[in-house]
């Protein structure tokens, strides 16, 4: 599969004509990562900018005691790198992002761009450059409302809010056949597409492995969630939304 076909199914380049999507090809570089596999360390990072076209990546920081911080999980379409000099409405910075490492939550295949060609490419076409802040903005945001979760809730809340995250954004239904009239009404759960290990949970909710494994069994001796070779099953998202004050 050609790296030109690529380029012209990521939606941030869609109505571009082949001679413009041609232009972005000699600029960019296709990498390919196994599953684990680091993509950048802290501000190694800060000479590129990169486009996910298949798999999953983690974001994660760094706290000061060394424990792993999982800012988020990207799908398919987004960008991530060196934010640093770019600015949003004209105020906000976005340079705490530029201490960020990303690694391979799945096999994934990434678009590779060198700032300064990534900067010729917003400036040649500016509809590219608004859809590059609209999704910079999408990120500011989840990532602020993820530190007020941290700050504010509990940690069985934070939990249930981040098994809704997966299973909005990363889960696949699965309809059940019912044994009963009486859980009608839960005959369908949700797959998550790929492994997570209770310590990445963990770093997902800021919380250690052990307290993270309590509520984990918590929710399953429950019947809210369940675990299949080493991927979670929500059974009952409802309930999650209920604990996380969604409801």
């Amino acid at each position: 599969m050609s790296k030109l076909w690529l380029l012209q199914n990521l939606k941030i380049f869609e109505h571009l004509s082949k001679k413009d999507i041609g232009l972005i090809d000699d600029l960019s570089k296709m990498e390919y990562y196994k599953e684990n596999d680091t993509i950048y360390l802290g501000e190694s990072q800060s000479s590129h900018i990169y486009i996910l076209k298949k798999g999953n990546i983690k974001i994660t920081l760094s706290t000061e005691c060394g424990k792993e911080f999982i800012v988020e999980i990207l799908k398919p379409d987004e960008i991530f790198g060196n934010f640093g000099d770019y600015v949003f409405d004209g105020e906000a910075s976005f340079d705490f992002l530029n201490a960020e490492s990303a690694f391979a939550l799945t096999d994934a295949e990434v678009c590779k761009f060198k700032k300064d060609d990534f900067d010729k490419i917003l400036n040649l076409y500016p509809v590219i450059g608004n859809r590059v802040l609209k999704l910079i903005g999408l990120r500011f945001k989840y990532i602020s409302t993820k530190i007020t979760s941290l700050a504010y809730k509990s940690l069985d809340a934070r939990i249930s809010e981040v098994l809704i995250y997966l299973a909005n954004n990363f889960g696949v239904e699965e309809v059940l056949v019912p044994s009963s009239i009486n859980i009608l009404e839960r005959c369908i759960q949700i797959n998550i597409k790929f492994k997570l290990t209770h310590e990445e949970i963990s770093n997902l909710t800021g919380a250690s492995r052990q307290r993270t494994t309590i509520v984990l069994d918590k929710l399953k001796n429950l019947g809210i969630i369940d675990f299949r070779k080493k991927k979670i099953i929500i059974k009952d998202l409802n309930k999650l939304k209920e604990i996380a004050g969604l409801q």
